[in-house]
């Protein structure tokens, strides 16, 4: 179960952060060849001042990528989806991507519980019917 979080200095409507996360899970899917009844998508605007970068200016609105995922994608497949995603959040936030950071975290699929099971580590037999 991914967990992708974004935090932005964007102010979102509840309709647009829902569109957003539909629409990064989608992208993820196919990114990672996967399905997406498992991806958690957490879209959050911080506070004036809640969030620096050091090369913007301080009043540059900026989109922050924390993806926490199953490991065994490889690292072609993690870049286009990281990449896909800075372009839908440009696109539906009007934020350059260069001021956009994202960091990629693997982890064992045993670290993600679901309420009825725990995940394996990601193969390739999801490619064709998802987790």
């Amino acid at each position: 179960m991914p967990h992708l979080q974004f935090e932005t200095t964007v102010a979102l409507e509840p309709a647009t952060k829902r569109d957003f996360a539909d629409a990064i899970a989608d992208l993820y899917g196919e990114r990672m060849e996967t399905g997406t009844g498992h991806v958690a998508v957490t879209v959050r605007t911080l506070e004036a001042g809640g969030f620096s970068l050091g090369r913007l200016d301080a009043d540059d609105d900026a989109v922050m990528l924390n993806a926490d995922i199953r490991r065994g994608r490889t690292f072609d497949q993690q870049r286009a989806f990281v990449l896909a995603a800075f372009e839908t959040a440009s696109e539906r936030f009007g934020i350059p991507t260069a001021n956009m950071y994202a960091v990629v975290t693997e982890h064992d699929g045993d670290q993600f519980h679901e309420h009825d099971r725990v995940l394996s580590s990601w193969g390739d037999h999801e490619a064709e019917k998802g987790a």
